[in-house]
């Protein structure tokens, strides 16, 4: 994604309770070269980073951050693993179950703002 000119920023809580967790994140993304343009740890209110950012889509696998972002006009993709509970679908709020389908909505979304823009 950040090939494709989208600027990536992690917002977690990782290192909150436990700052080994966010040594092990930190580690991990460095093991895979993973690069982000901002990083935010140890976050409990990612709502107000989202608003300070000006974030156009925040990706959340925790069904409450998720809720309280669309309910407050974030468009937001919740990343709910099978067991996990289920959140209606709104104009704010889709439900994906895979990093290929988070990737597809990122693509198709770009090709849709692109398509209408040509449209005007």
């Amino acid at each position: 994604m950040k090939e494709d000119g989208h600027k990536l920023v992690i917002i977690s809580s990782r290192g909150y309770d436990n700052i080994e967790m966010q040594k092990i994140a930190e580690e991990r993304l460095k093991k895979e070269n993973l690069k982000f343009d901002e990083y935010y740890w140890q976050v409990l209110d990612k709502l107000q980073i989202c608003l300070k950012e000006n974030i156009d889509l925040m990706i959340d696998d925790n069904y409450l951050i998720c809720k309280n972002l669309s309910d407050n006009f974030v468009n937001t993709l919740y990343l709910r693993d099978v067991k996990k509970q289920k959140l209606e679908e709104n104009k704010y709020l889709k439900e994906v179950n895979s990093w290929g389908e988070i990737y597809r909505y990122v693509y198709n979304t770009e090709k849709n703002k692109n398509n209408q823009g040509l449209k005007k």
